[in-house]
């Protein structure tokens, strides 16, 4: 068998530098490939396999399930790669830079065990890498590092950090699960199984259970768990089991698991968020009908701490298009109507304006309707990169709210000035005094449609009936206004 001579040449330039596991950019590589055609020659496939590519002794090479391929070393000190050491140049700088490690290690006494793991990639002339403890479950580094520096976002506590810290490791799990023939122990696979187990039961039960996936995706993920629980050695599943803890160590570390003030429920603040002022919002809801404040509170829900869930994010968007797609509908139709006031008399300037109203709602409509098409389905992290982007710290959602509910708003405006126009018509054709009396019947009908499906504070349409003040109240009903009259009310019955 051919041998090969691996010169092992020190690096001199070049910096070592701490990453993270997510910020690797492994995904944002790109290279492209150079397919060509060529000879196959007799018996290539034994031929192919008799004579691999070789590598420096202990290392080995493995394909990620997603077709990555990386390599990794067996020894006193583990390592991975995804540098392509296959080729020669590179292959030098990755074992000079290990050398360089292992060199560091020893200076600093630093204990070495079966359960660590080095991870290095290469940048330009420098060195980028992170030790994984696979004993404690958590990356770290030779050096002192601040967290602002690589990534990791603001902590509680040390315990807090921790999360974040096994957050990394289940990266490195996902991103590395193939040389590992033990696969992961069989008791974090148990331990996952009975997380989403909890969750999906949360999920049943309350309405604002702090986990990321929904009830329906649970059970798909429990499912996919028992298989990994009768193939515990499988890449592939360890792969799937590491990509699950990884969100769960997510999830806890924004719900600050296991802190002093940890979030209970998805719509609790934990984080401080100073109040936005509310005349903007007052004004917006006189103008909308309520309706921008209904917006405005489903936004805050859904974004409570900057967080957002699918689950909530989804059923929002299906509403927002229900609700633009029925005030484009019936701005549409309302519009037609004017269609006749050509051949009648009437007012032309309240016909125009009408017409305004309900052609601006009919066009906002579908301006909403196609700037939010793709975010339908968006996922939770699509979500929050367009909720991140358009929210305001002075103003919070106020103006946004304010455009959402401006279709359904403009189509009522313009359909409030058509009414009044057919009473100018009634006035008109059969008189004033018959438009005044219809008007009058009109509007104490909209009062009492308003009032009997409003939840807001009754409004107070009082009387005195035998010493007893009544009130006007929700669904139409005269109630005793004071607590008095109730109680004198209670006694004759």
């Amino acid at each position: 068998m051919n041998s090969i001579y691996f010169e092992e040449k020190k690096v001199h330039n070049g910096v070592l530098r701490p990453i993270v596991a997510h910020c690797t950019g492994r995904y944002d590589k790109r290279s492209y490939a150079k397919p060509k055609s060529g000879t196959i020659s007799p018996g290539f496939l034994y031929t192919h396999e008799a004579n691999p590519e070789y590598l420096p002794p202990n290392w080995s090479s493995h394909v990620h399930p997603e077709g990555q391929l990386y390599f990794a070393r067996e020894g006193p000190l583990r390592v991975v790669t995804e540098v392509y050491i296959y080729n020669q140049d590179l292959m030098n700088k990755v074992l000079s830079w290990v050398s360089r490690i292992e060199a560091l290690l020893e200076e600093k006494k630093f204990p070495l065990s079966e359960g660590i793991e080095l991870f290095v990639m290469l940048e330009e002339d420098d060195c980028l890498y992170y030790f994984v403890n696979h004993t404690t479950r958590g990356q770290f580094w030779l050096e002192e590092v601040q967290t602002e520096d690589i990534g990791i976002p603001d902590y509680d506590s040390p315990s807090h950090l921790k999360l974040y810290l096994e957050e990394l490791y289940w990266w490195h799990w996902e991103h590395f699960p193939m040389h590992h023939p033990n696969g992961l122990p069989a008791h974090l696979i148990d331990e996952l199984i009975c997380v989403f187990s909890h969750a999906m039961t949360d999920h049943m039960t309350s309405n604002t259970s702090t986990f990321f996936y929904g009830q329906k995706d649970c059970k798909k993920f429990l499912k996919a768990l028992r298989l990994a629980r009768e193939h515990p050695t499988d890449g592939r599943q360890t792969c799937v089991v590491a990509r699950l803890w990884k969100f769960v160590c997510s999830n806890r570390f924004q719900t600050h698991y296991g802190q002093e003030s940890s979030r209970l429920s998805r719509d609790q603040h934990i984080i401080y968020d100073p109040s936005r002022p509310s005349r903007i919002s007052r004004i917006a809801a006189t103008l909308t009908f309520k309706h921008s404040g209904r917006y405005l509170a489903k936004l805050n829900d859904i974004f409570v701490d900057h967080l957002v869930y699918e689950t909530e994010w989804k059923p929002f968007m299906a509403r927002c298009f229900q609700d633009w797609k029925g005030a484009s509908f019936a701005a549409f139709t309302t519009l037609l109507l004017h269609l006749f006031l050509v051949f009648l008399e009437c007012s032309r300037s309240l016909a125009i304006t009408s017409a305004a109203l309900l052609g601006t709602s009919f066009f906002l409509s579908m301006v909403l309707l196609h700037r939010y098409d793709h975010l339908v389905n968006a996922t939770a992290a699509e979500a929050y990169t367009h909720l991140e982007s358009i929210h305001s710290e002075t103003y919070d959602f106020q103006f946004i709210a304010f455009l959402y509910s401006l279709p359904k708003a403009l189509h009522l405006w313009g359909s409030l000035v058509l009414l009044a126009n057919l009473f100018v018509m009634l006035g008109i054709y059969c008189g004033p005094n018959y438009a005044l009396g219809a008007a009058l019947v009109g509007s104490l009908v909209g009062v009492w449609v308003w009032r009997s499906t409003s939840e807001s504070e009754r409004m107070k349409f009082s009387f005195s009936l035998g010493g007893v003040r009544w009130s006007l109240g929700g669904a139409g009903r005269w109630i005793p206004f004071s607590r008095a009259g109730r109680d004198e009310v209670e006694s004759l019955v």
